[in-house]
């Protein structure tokens, strides 16, 4: 009995290994190619780039990990099913009963993980992710400023553009700024522009030897004003602040509030999603009599599929209100374990 619970865990677990390392690569970077357009934009500063991606880790380890189990498990089993090794272990005496159990145990130390990341570590790194994303919309318009492109800020309200960035000195050349305020156009060419931080009044940007020019347009005259220097404040409107309940920490949820109570159900579906998906792909995996080993693939992808979609539609049911908190998103997952466990009886 060792030996087969040593060999199909050890099957499964390697094609769990791979697909997890394949899904998050997939995930990762493509969020890691976003990131670097907005970087592009000057949305954030190079050095933030990966520490945003870092702080994006644990949420996507905690959504894909589920998947990528039941995928293995999926594919372990019709694959056993296939080349009827399956049947040598039932021969052997294996029942199906008690390899469920065994593969409930090796998921388990994965669903702890997972319940990990997904009430401790996740919130805290979206708290992490949420300051910084504020801190960089707020305090480095012109940190982000990338020599020889254009810079849309405030939404599409100011224009920035500078031939040249000194990072180290903090200072601008060839700058040229564009802003509306309503009907008015303000437009400002410098030779030169730093920037000045003072706790007090503000942030201010020092422009050098240049023209400001103010005024309606398409109308005339416009007031010209050449100047030495000129000191121009630099205030952005507030942010729009984020979904609090996502970043707050799991014991402090309140579970009478039905947002709150919709996170903290969806920060539990995926540890139970790990042990849950156990169960629906063993009992999906057993394919038709000389039928191949991926073709319970598209359908056992689809019932998976159903599971998640059906998590989130009572989850954003539960926020708005439109679903009691009571029972919530619970019965989804009684409702796919029977499933499961009626596919296994029914493959016995």
């Amino acid at each position: 009995m060792g030996v087969a619970f040593r060999y199909v865990s050890r099957e499964w677990l390697t094609v769990f290994a791979g697909l997890l390392g394949l899904l998050l690569a997939v995930g990762l970077g493509g969020r890691f190619i976003g990131f670097l357009q907005e970087a592009a934009t000057g949305r954030f500063t190079a050095e933030a780039l990966w520490l945003l991606v870092a702080f994006r880790v644990p949420e996507f380890v905690q959504v894909t990990v589920p998947f990528a189990l039941y995928l293995a498990l999926l594919l372990t089993f019709s694959r056993l099913h296939a080349e009827q090794e399956h049947v040598v272990l039932v021969a052997g005496g294996v029942r199906p009963r008690r390899m469920l159990l065994w593969l409930l145990a090796s998921a388990a130390p994965v669903a702890v993980v997972v319940a990990a990341l997904s009430f401790v570590v996740t919130p805290e790194a979206r708290r992490l992710y949420a300051d910084l994303s504020l801190e960089q919309l707020v305090d480095s318009e012109l940190d982000a400023v990338i020599a020889g492109a254009f810079h849309v800020y405030g939404e599409g309200r100011r224009t920035t553009y500078a031939r040249a960035v000194d990072r180290d000195a903090n200072r601008l050349e060839d700058v040229f700024m564009a802003e509306r305020d309503g009907p008015v156009s303000v437009t400002v060419w410098a030779d030169t522009a730093q920037q000045h931080r003072a706790s007090e009044s503000g942030r201010f940007l020092e422009l050098s030897d240049g023209l400001r020019y103010e005024g309606v347009p398409g109308e005339s005259p416009y007031r010209v004003v050449e100047f030495a220097r000129l000191s121009q404040r630099i205030d952005r409107a507030p942010p729009v602040p984020l979904d609090d309940a996502r970043r707050t920490a799991s014991g402090e949820l309140a579970l009478d509030d039905p947002r709150q109570a919709a996170e903290w159900q969806w920060r539990a579906a995926f540890p139970l999603m790990c042990l849950v998906s156990v169960v629906l792909a063993v009992g999906v995996a057993r394919p038709a009599p000389r039928a191949g080993r991926f073709s319970r693939l598209l359908p056992g992808v689809g019932l998976f599929a159903v599971y998640y979609l059906l998590l989130v539609f009572a989850r954003d049911f539960v926020a708005d209100g439109l679903l009691g908190t009571m029972p919530g998103l619970w019965p989804l997952h009684v409702i796919f374990l029977a499933t499961g466990a009626w596919l296994v009886a029914r493959g016995r």
